[in-house]
């Protein structure tokens, strides 16, 4: 004997907002932000980038044998320079915590030197070595290609409009 076949499941629930109804959206309160006249949820949109843009440095890093925190403070430091590890933690967005185990990581495979701050002795400045800035270089390349096959859908002048506008919402580093 056969089972009929279950129901279909209800579509999810839309509510217009600004004209243009999202899908899942319960109500108004669901949606983290809306483009002004366009309905696009920006929110998710950036936060689906990001994580796409998170991947390709995770790729990347894996590549040279490192984890994307660990490429991601290196590429702090080349492009600040050298900065104490409470600094370099507001950069990332992290807990100091994290800077120190990142820091103790890269100082182990010889990709990152701690000295003493010559004018407050308290201060530890981390730096990139030498050997850092080969792998930097090296990963690099890898990341460089793969953000342009992401961005390629874009053409340089909303490439460089998506810049202008994430810049002004975001602290660029």
């Amino acid at each position: 004997m056969t089972t009929p076949p279950a129901p279909a499941a209800p579509a999810p629930p839309t509510v217009p907002i600004d004209g243009a109804a999202l899908p899942g959206v319960r109500e108004e309160g669901d949606v983290v932000a809306v483009a002004p006249g366009t309905g696009a949820e920006i929110g998710r949109l950036t936060v689906q980038a990001g994580l796409r843009v998170l991947a390709i440095l995770d790729t990347a890093a894996g590549r040279v044998g490192l984890l994307a925190s660990d490429l991601r403070a290196m590429y702090l430091l080349q492009v600040a320079g050298p900065q104490s590890a409470g600094a370099l933690a507001r950069s990332m967005v992290v807990p100091q915590s994290v800077v120190t185990l990142v820091a103790d990581r890269l100082q182990g495979k010889g990709l990152l030197t701690r000295e003493r701050d010559a004018s407050d002795g308290r201060k530890v400045i981390l730096a990139i070595s030498p050997d850092g800035r080969r792998v930097l270089d090296e990963a690099s390349v890898h990341v460089r290609a793969d953000l342009k096959s992401f961005f390629a859908p874009l053409s340089p002048a909303r490439a460089e409009d998506l810049a202008v506008l994430l810049a002004e919402v975001v602290q660029p580093g």
